[in-house]
């Protein structure tokens, strides 16, 4: 029960990560507040976890535009904030000579620009509790074969951003670190055909593919007071692909 009596943010939970890494808390102790746009989704996934006995809240809501309000609901409800895992994302699946502006614009104002409003909302109630920041980052920001041009940059930026935020941060007690996944069988998956992971396996020096539960047992020791001595630090989770 390490999360007793503590708050945690999860952006974009309604499936995938956010989902795993909401539970992941929900369990030890906390009391998550669920975020993102798919409402009946989100709150489906928050109603899961109430029938568990947990304490789960959901609030839909877009990061780019509604960070403010997603931070209040959960100062409103339970009083305080612990920690954000900002895991909220989107791909433009577009090549470089297929993207415009304006996907490219959507996908940073999510995937960068909506961690940044999250994170600024959010700091005074973490400087309170001497909390935690979790960004969910991706193996695209080193391994050019994976997602985007959009996605990857945007993810890059995250890293950036979320180190300098460390040392800026670390003063007021308060952590800052990145969770770098590779291939994680997620919801997202589910229409992509058999030989896509067929071809993906072998790339994988562990022979599998990664689950959300692997990244939210590595996220709730980040976001925990057993790594009160981590920040800054970029944890990649992708099987040894990027090893090699």
């Amino acid at each position: 029960m390490r999360y007793q009596d503590k708050v945690a943010i999860i952006t974009g939970s309604s499936m995938g990560i956010g989902a795993a890494v909401a539970a992941r808390l929900a369990e030890e102790g906390a009391r998550v507040v669920l975020s993102g746009r798919r409402a009946a989704l989100l709150e489906a996934k928050a109603k899961e976890l109430r029938e568990r006995g947990l304490t789960a809240l959901a609030v839909p809501g877009d990061v780019a535009t509604d960070a403010a309000m997603i931070v209040q609901a959960a100062v409103d409800a339970f009083g305080r904030v612990d920690v954000l895992v900002n895991n909220a994302a989107i791909s433009a699946g577009l090549a470089i000579e297929e993207i415009g502006l304006d996907a490219w614009r959507r996908v940073m104002a999510i995937n960068l620009d909506g961690a940044f409003e999250m994170v600024r909302h959010a700091m005074p109630h973490l400087v309170k509790t001497r909390g935690a920041i979790l960004q969910i980052s991706s193996i695209s920001t080193v391994a050019g074969e994976f997602d985007d041009v959009a996605y990857a940059a945007s993810k890059a930026g995250l890293e950036g951003f979320t180190r300098k935020l460390a040392l800026e941060v670390a003063r007021y007690g308060v952590r800052a670190n990145v969770i770098r996944p590779g291939l994680i069988h997620t919801e997202a998956f589910t229409h992509m055909p058999q030989d896509f992971f067929e071809t993906q396996v072998p790339l994988i020096p562990l022979g599998v593919i990664g689950r959300p539960e692997d990244i939210a047992a590595a996220a709730a020791f980040l976001c925990s007071d057993e790594a009160r001595f981590i920040t800054g630090a970029v944890l990649t989770i992708d099987g040894g692909e990027s090893a090699k």
